[in-house]
């Protein structure tokens, strides 16, 4: 498996976390579940003229090769061919609204072909992607073209981005979004409004995710650490069946059933 990722230098860099590619031989068609992060990500499969998602219900989603995953507050599934080679924008939280152009709180736990987005500049991105050697080429045509599909022009509220820095905070607690309403001065139904249609989220809802991310880099960096109990204090979670609750809500696993994929991010988990 190989794994490459680009952070995108000026004007993207404020809504791109990082582009990324991958590429991969399997003997095995392995499924695999992703679980939720707070973004969102815009995915090119290179190899595939279709590709094959399923949904946290089991639905199967067959979608176009130029893709986005929507904001996700449950776990999915990549069903894997035996080749693979794709490549990805991984968006900041809060960060693919002017590219994307829907409220994002519109495609909350939905995958849709960017055809429905860009029409046919999708699949004029993917044949020219398709058509370079390296990926870094490939990279820097991605950035190039990405600043000029947007669809929305590349600002944030600031509000917005006020928020996300507090409440992606360790231990930030849900009762965080009044202070943050305080200190931006307009009203709580206008915050929550404007939150959810950049991120696809609610403030609570963001940050119980952002909770449960910190538990798995933290479970992933001490590799020893076999005490779920207290990393999730460490993160938080004032008891076990908060914890447990909340892991079973976003991954559809329990914590002793969370095995990631070797070589890839703690998101990805053997199904």
């Amino acid at each position: 498996m190989i794994i490459h990722t680009y952070k995108p230098p000026g004007l993207l860099s404020a809504f791109v976390d990082y582009f990324w590619y991958m590429e991969s031989q399997n003997t095995a068609c392995q499924n695999e579940l992703s679980l939720p992060d707070g973004s969102v990500d815009l995915i090119i499969d290179l190899t595939a003229d279709q590709v094959l998602m399923a949904t946290a219900s089991n639905e199967t989603l067959r979608l176009n090769p130029v893709f986005v995953c929507g904001p996700h507050s449950r776990h999915f599934v990549i069903c894997n061919s035996l080749v693979t080679r794709v490549i990805g924008i991984h968006f900041k939280p809060g960060g693919a609204y002017p590219f994307i152009g829907y409220p994002l709180d519109q495609l909350h736990n939905v995958m849709l072909s960017m055809d429905a987005i860009w029409g046919h500049l999708a699949g004029k991105l993917r044949e020219e992607l398709l058509e370079l050697p390296t990926f870094e080429q490939m990279f820097h045509r991605l950035h190039d073209r990405l600043l000029q599909l947007a669809v929305k022009p590349l600002d944030r509220h600031p509000a917005v981005q006020y928020a996300i820095e507090h409440v992606s905070k360790k231990n930030a607690q849900t009762d965080h979004v009044q202070h943050i309403v305080d200190q931006i001065g307009i009203s709580h139904r206008r915050f929550i409004e404007l939150f959810q249609r950049e991120t696809g989220y609610t403030p609570k809802r963001y940050s119980r995710i952002r909770r449960f991310q910190e538990v798995l880099r933290e479970r992933n960096e001490r590799q020893k650490m076999t005490d779920w109990s207290a990393i999730a204090l460490d993160c938080g979670y004032y008891d076990q069946s908060h914890f447990i609750k909340d892991f079973r809500a976003f991954s559809g696993l329990s914590p002793t059933d969370y095995v990631t994929i070797p070589g890839r991010h703690h998101n990805h988990v053997h199904l």
